[in-house]
């Protein structure tokens, strides 16, 4: 079966609307739309609480080209999950079976027309807000592209890439301001360190597909024990990110989520030594993805 035949199983529908019902299901589930939507509110609040530091929130909200770039990047990576849906399908109908239903309900051509649209309406979109901005914007959704073609397949650059494409927003939005800081810098380091724990752990759960499509996954080409010394290499330097930044921001109220984070983190080395099966490294992957979605939601305490 190709990668690429998200129809093998065509279903059938009682009415025109419960197609068309059942076809916008499947697109909101094949460009990953609460994934778009968390990194969207994390692009907003950058830029309110982290970026502009000082200037009133609404001033900030005002500014039609923060949105036009936010609402491009959207576009640009939504654009970048369908073309990924179709180099993943295959390994997704072993893996994650359940959550392939959708992918078998739309066309290949639709599907593809869809990755042309977004990705057009998502530079024109970038384009507004500077040549820099539409510069690194279009880089970025090469990297989607060549990410899902040929890096996703690469033991280790896989992971480090896929963590690359998933803070490289915040730096549209750094470049659009043409501002940073180091804690703004480790902060989003912290969240790569994150990212690509997270990356390396899903190889462990994904492990079976991989063995059947003959994908070379870290696990496969260093082992499993080896694997898991990658894993807690990566944990250990997020909690060294986190004592770093803590002096930075001891009197803040973000403290709080960093000091219950490095406990979480902690803990989680010691499920990741018991850890055998998928199911169990899932586990990891849950308390990761967490991680992640509370350090977006912590820049309110900024």
């Amino acid at each position: 079966m190709s990668s690429t035949d998200f129809n093998t199983e065509k279903p059938s529908f009682r009415s025109k609307r419960e197609r068309v019902v059942v076809k916008a299901l499947a697109m909101l589930s094949l460009v990953r739309w609460y994934n778009v939507f968390v990194l969207t509110c994390a692009l907003y609040l950058s830029a309110m609480y982290m970026l502009n530091l000082g200037v009133p929130k609404l001033y900030v909200l005002k500014d039609i080209f923060l949105h036009m770039n936010i609402l491009g990047i959207a576009c640009l990576l939504m654009a970048g999950y369908i073309i990924n849906g179709f180099y993943d399908f295959e390994k997704d109908m072993i893996n994650h079976p359940e959550q392939t239903i959708f992918g078998r309900v739309v066309s290949k051509s639709f599907c593809f027309n869809s990755y042309v649209f977004l990705l057009f309406v998502g530079l024109v979109l970038s384009s507004f807000s500077g040549w820099k901005v539409f510069v690194f914007n279009a880089v970025f959704s090469f990297g989607l592209w060549f990410y899902s073609h040929k890096l996703r397949k690469k033991p280790l650059t896989g992971e480090l890439g896929a963590t690359l494409l998933t803070v490289s927003p915040f730096a549209s939005i750094s470049i659009y301001y043409m501002t940073t800081n180091l804690t703004i810098g480790l902060f989003v380091g912290y969240i790569a360190a994150l990212t690509v724990t997270r990356e390396v752990v899903k190889r462990m759960v994904s492990l079976k597909g991989d063995l059947i499509v003959g994908e070379k996954s870290i696990p496969i080409l260093f082992g499993i024990r080896n694997c898991k010394y990658i894993i807690l290499s990566f944990m250990i330097a997020s909690m060294v990110m986190i004592i770093v930044l803590f002096p930075k921001i001891l009197t803040q109220d973000i403290s709080y989520y960093f000091g219950a984070s490095f406990v979480m983190i902690f803990i989680s080395t010691f499920i990741l030594r018991a850890s055998k099966t998928p199911t169990q490294f899932d586990r990891i992957n849950n308390i990761y993805k967490g991680l992640i979605v509370l350090a977006i939601g912590s820049i309110f305490w900024y």
